[in-house]
């Protein structure tokens, strides 16, 4: 087989992400299926839509420039190998590597897309081997299997079903539905808290799909319904959710936005979802999330040299999570590549005599049906104006649907050929034009951007700052140097000592810097530069603040100073201390232990265990003495284990499942006959039948009494 050149290669890679979005590419021979529920708007396809300016098509030249400087014979390695073939070079690693559950997941999706009848042989053959092996499996097996992430498996052979018209894939579809998560959607209940976030929305968009396919009105309440949750009650400004990948309870947002929050996959696959649903339903909710998501987390999620990120976080005092692109391969590497690939999807929709224009970036696009060309030159997201010119083949009477933002609300302006419209619909609706279109009719529109705060539902003195549609986040300074360790959170992160004022009063633009704002007054115990979210690359950052009154500041100014003075006498009480995950003081402790592993909520080292593990720890017999042991309240499971000095239990210790995110600290007294005569003893943490330990992150030897628990 002859070296497979990089534009031959690309030629199938791109060309589908390209055509991800294009509907009826399907092998010629196919006999596809007609939509039981029909779109209501199409996507002007990718062929025909072209960015020509602007931070969407920088990422994606960026994207694109990625691609071309990865070596196919390294992508194909084990493709090769599993066909019998010998490897051309040697294979990527990491996840891509050998024996993972990613082998091979950069190579991309493209056996639909690309109209090759091979491809879809092969397909058939794929699902004949799975329906081979799930026909064995009991349907409590099958529910068993569903628990783990198992990826679009259900939109996978609901596509099959519609490129074949043959029901039996339809069948097998419906062996991936997870009904302990989908039966509860379907019924208009919220049970996301606790489940893995894109093990989730990969199953919902296979209900969309498979709506649209057959009509299943459980299908389509199901996903209607997860997506109004996700975006309304778990979702960051930013347009990302979760924290340390998996949701947590609605509306409960404020203790969990520091730490490892908003991974990429999930946004990559909410925005999929998002452009399903507008086709099958065009409601302005779903543009409005697509601009939010996009030029928030998406934008912020790639840098100037086309790293991609794997978590993009929210929190106070964070760095965002950059992926090694020559070795990490991680998910978000492998969705990133297509993500940036998809920018011009979803900017305009069609239906008849409509089209829709949902996102404003400079384009050119073409509305074949229409015999359209439409040309929009666009400032934004910085600039606030934008200028859509036609050119049409014949006159046309069509109506325009411009999108109003429902931020952009006083001095918001459309015009036609120079007369502006004297009545426009509310913020968050459409402008409808209907009129006969000519080649030269330009439609002018300004869209101001004002300054405001976007609150946290349950905590009104937590949020994010908007410019628009634009998160604002604070530059805190340089990231720490690799090998360092993570900042702790809030380390660096002012609080804004602003009250109830208006924004525009204490944040303030920087003259000569479009997009920069810096605090004036407010901050404590520095003002800070703020500029969008998505172009602050490289640095640690806030984009959520504790926006205070003055009374308020100070009764939490006398919080921290109460917490660093226990901080202080503990220390000086402590006989021994070890900090778990640090391997020379491990070492030194003989850390011992069965099924253990390393966790670290909030960029903090701690050890846990299914059955146990143990320290060897220094004591002073001649005190009386306490051990102190510091835990972290985000579980997303209950667990109970107790607590043994030398063998002897003393205390045993349940945390509640919660997504509350805090350190604290447990103190259990050690009965004087355990350490006497002794220089050290062993401190051991044992689950409870069922049950497993909690997170260790924490361990002293204190002279007792300490301080308050």
């Amino acid at each position: 087989m002859p070296h497979t050149s990089r534009s031959r290669y690309l030629s199938i890679i791109v060309a589908a992400a390209a055509l991800i979005a294009v509907a009826g590419a399907v092998p010629q021979r196919a006999e596809r299926i007609t939509n039981a529920v029909a779109d209501l708007a199409r996507p002007l396809p990718l062929t025909a839509v072209r960015l020509t300016g602007g931070p969407l098509e920088h990422a994606q030249d960026l994207d694109a420039k990625y691609l071309l400087e990865l070596d196919p014979d390294r992508m194909l390695a084990y493709y090769r190998q599993r066909a019998g073939l010998n490897p051309k070079a040697q294979p990527y690693g990491s996840r891509d590597g050998d024996g993972r559950n990613l082998t091979g997941h950069i190579a991309g999706h493209h056996y639909r897309h690309t109209r090759n009848g091979a491809a879809l042989d092969i397909e058939i053959k794929f699902a004949t081997w799975a329906e081979g092996i799930l026909s064995g499996l009991s349907d409590a097996q099958l529910q068993q299997m569903l628990s783990t992430e198992f990826g679009g498996m259900n939109e996978v052979l609901a596509d099959l079903y519609a490129d074949t018209g043959d029901r039996r894939w339809l069948a097998l579809s419906h062996k991936f539905d997870h009904r302990a998560v989908i039966e509860p959607l379907a019924r208009g209940e919220d049970r996301l808290a606790g489940l893995h976030g894109n093990t989730q929305v990969p199953k919902i968009l296979g209900l969309a799909a498979r709506y649209g396919y057959t009509g299943d009105r459980a299908d389509g309440a199901a996903a209607s319904f997860f997506w109004d949750r996700v975006v309304g009650h778990h979702t960051f400004a930013t347009g990302g959710h979760g924290k340390d990948e998996y949701f947590r309870e609605p509306d409960m947002l404020s203790h969990i936005v520091d730490g490892r929050t908003s991974e990429s996959c999930n946004v990559y696959n909410m925005l999929k979802l998002t452009r399903r649903l507008f086709a099958l339903q065009p409601d302005v909710k779903y543009a409005e999330f697509q601009e939010r998501a996009l030029f928030n987390h998406i934008l912020g999620s790639i840098d100037a040299t086309g790293s991609m990120c794997y978590m993009v976080p929210v929190g106070r005092g964070v760095q965002r999570e950059y992926q090694d692109m020559s070795r990490s391969f991680t998910c978000c590497v492998g969705s990133g590549m297509e993500s940036h690939a998809l920018h011009g999807d979803g900017i305009y929709y069609e239906s008849g005599d409509r089209l829709w224009v949902n996102l404003y970036a400079p384009s050119a696009a073409t509305w074949e049906a229409a015999g359209l060309q439409l040309q929009m030159d666009t400032t934004f997201p910085e600039g606030d104006s934008a200028a859509l010119k036609l050119t049409a083949r014949a006159s046309k009477a069509f109506t325009l649907a411009l999108r109003r933002p429902s931020w952009a609300a006083a001095g918001f302006v459309v015009d036609v050929n120079g007369t502006a419209l004297k009545e426009l619909p509310k913020p968050g609706s459409y402008v409808e034009l209907t009129r006969t279109w000519k080649t030269g009719d330009v439609v002018h529109v300004t869209l101001p951007k004002a300054l405001r705060l976007d609150l946290m539902p349950d905590n009104r003195r937590r949020a994010a700052i908007m410019w628009g549609p634009l998160v604002l986040a604070g530059d805190l300074g340089p990231e720490p140097q690799r090998g360092s360790g993570p900042r702790p959170p809030q380390q660096g992160s002012p609080a804004l000592v602003a009250g109830l004022r208006p924004v525009s009063d204490w944040l303030k633009p920087v003259t000569g810097n479009p997009g920069t704002f810096r605090s004036d007054g407010v901050g404590h115990d520095r003002d800070v530069e703020f500029v969008p979210f998505y172009r602050l690359h490289r640095r640690t950052y806030s984009a959520y603040w504790d926006v205070f009154t003055p009374a308020e500041h100070e009764a939490r100014v006398a919080e921290v100073a109460a917490e660093r003075e226990r901080q202080r006498k503990l220390a000086q009480a402590t006989v021994a201390f070890v900090a778990p995950v640090d391997q020379q003081a491990e070492r030194d402790a003989n850390q011992q232990g069965e099924e253990t592993s390393l966790v670290r909520p909030d960029g903090r080292p701690g050890r846990r265990a299914g059955k146990w593990f143990s320290y060897d720890v220094a004591v002073d017999p001649a005190q009386p003495l306490a051990l102190v042991v510091t835990y972290h309240s985000d579980t997303r499971r209950a667990r109970s284990f107790e607590i043994l000095v030398d063998g002897q239990r003393v205390g045993e210790q349940t945390l509640p499942e919660s997504s509350e995110s805090r350190f604290f600290d447990v103190e259990y007294r050690i009965p004087a006959e355990i350490a006497r005569g002794k220089q050290k003893v062993t401190v051991r943490f044992q689950a409870m039948t069922g049950s497993e330990t909690a997170p260790v992150f924490g361990v002293r030897i204190v002279r007792s009494p300490t301080g308050p628990r």
